[in-house]
């Protein structure tokens, strides 16, 4: 790469130190309003209601990602897999812009928002629009983030079960939370990766970081990212969205942005969003903060559910949760809903709101999505669950499931 392509330009990261932004487009990118919007979205959503510290934000860890991408892309070079400058600030560009589709809240709101559409469709929509807005600066990004490039371990190296994305957010989550049990050897992974036949594998002597990596995953899930009370809030959250767009369709009056209404007066479907321009300026607007501003409003005076529902969120009164193997006893759930209701003067149409079901899965490692794959000193590639002398993957390949209940306290 020629000076002319390269900026001195370097931030200061809490868990890398200095992350070096290597050039002009990357610079500009950070600059967009798409990009700078994910400064106010945090990463863990609701996550900072039970770990005071989880309140970094999207943008940290699009940041962090991409410089883990770096790091990969110097050591594939190192062991002879060159990239043109196009290719490599296509990765960069790549993983820099792969959460640009979060939701406010991040998981909490997807898929109340815009029904069935995932962030990642989201993301590669915006992209689109980025890519025209800056003249196919981004072709190549978006051919890596979608895998139609013709060097496949870049796109698994963005998206795959051992990505720069999990890498980060592992390492990110865990400091940020202080669960010391999400902590992963970020650096002994990126040592260890290579490329076979345009793929991503890990050497044989890394195996025992990676089993580390899906550990941590596992405890990350079970510790951070399915916390209980976590969930309960998160499912709050939605039961305000939903409530807030019912009371929108009924034709109460409640404070609401011209923003925020384009998505609850009439909920967008994937074709929507898709073929409207308007839609996705207006969802690009959306963040945290515009939807705490509606939540704070709706605490104070609203229609009676809505008020409940908005001061629970706001005053941490959260619905208590517990887990179980068995499927929850319907008639039950509805009757603790019903003397809630009665206890509050609401309505029987509050029942579900306030005391409800759920379902929560979760596999560690999915052979069958893109397996992790190990190469020995022969040259001889598995994946890696095939490997019969280790004791952890047998567990992490099975997927949990846990029925949740959520009854008033």
């Amino acid at each position: 790469m020629g000076h002319s392509n390269l900026t001195n330009k370097i931030l200061n990261d809490p868990l890398y130190g200095f992350i070096r932004l290597e050039s002009p487009l990357i610079l500009h990118l950070l600059d967009h309003p798409l990009l700078q919007r994910l400064r106010y979205i945090r990463q863990l959503g609701m996550t900072y209601l039970v770990y005071p510290g989880a309140t970094h934000s999207r943008l940290a860890h699009a940041l962090g990602a991409m410089h883990l991408m770096q790091n990969a892309l110097d050591i594939l070079q190192h062991k002879g897999y060159g990239l043109s400058p196009d290719d490599r600030l296509g990765a960069l560009g790549a993983i820099l812009l792969h959460d640009l589709g979060h939701a406010p809240f991040s998981h909490a709101l997807e898929g109340f928002l815009i029904q069935d559409m995932p962030h990642e469709e989201i993301s590669m929509l915006l992209m689109q629009d980025l890519n025209q807005s800056t003249n196919g600066a981004l072709d190549t990004a978006i051919d890596i983030f979608t895998n139609r490039h013709e060097l496949p371990f870049l796109h698994e190296l963005v998206s795959s079960q051992l990505d720069m994305d999990r890498l980060d957010y592992l390492s990110r989550d865990s400091f940020f939370t202080g669960v010391t049990e999400g902590v992963i050897g970020v650096d002994r992974i990126l040592q260890m990766l290579d490329v076979h036949q345009g793929k991503l594998v890990v050497e044989r002597k890394g195996v025992y970081s990676i089993e580390k990596y899906l550990m941590a995953r596992n405890l990350m899930y079970w510790q951070v990212y399915l916390h209980k009370t976590v969930l309960s809030a998160e499912y709050l959250m939605g039961h305000i969205i939903r409530r807030a767009r019912e009371c929108r369709l009924a034709g109460l009056p409640i404070q609401i942005s011209g923003d925020l209404a384009m998505f609850l007066d009439s909920p967008p479907n994937a074709d929507d969003f898709r073929n409207n321009p308007e839609l996705r300026n207006a969802y690009a607007r959306l963040d945290d903060a515009e939807i705490m501003v509606h939540l704070k409003a709706w605490a104070r005076s609203s229609e009676p559910l809505l008020q409940h529902l908005c001061w629970q969120l706001m005053q941490r009164r959260l619905s208590r949760v517990t887990f179980s193997t068995d499927k929850p006893d319907p008639q039950r759930i509805h009757m603790a809903g019903q003397a809630e209701a009665r206890r509050l003067g609401l309505e029987d149409e509050a029942i579900p709101y306030l005391a409800h079901t759920g379902i929560v899965q979760n596999a560690v490692y999915n052979p069958e999505h893109q397996p992790i794959i190990i190469r020995d000193r022969q040259g001889k590639t598995l994946s890696l669950e095939a490997l019969n002398d280790h004791a952890y993957c047998v567990d992490l390949l099975a997927e949990r499931t846990q029925y949740t209940q959520y009854l008033p306290k």
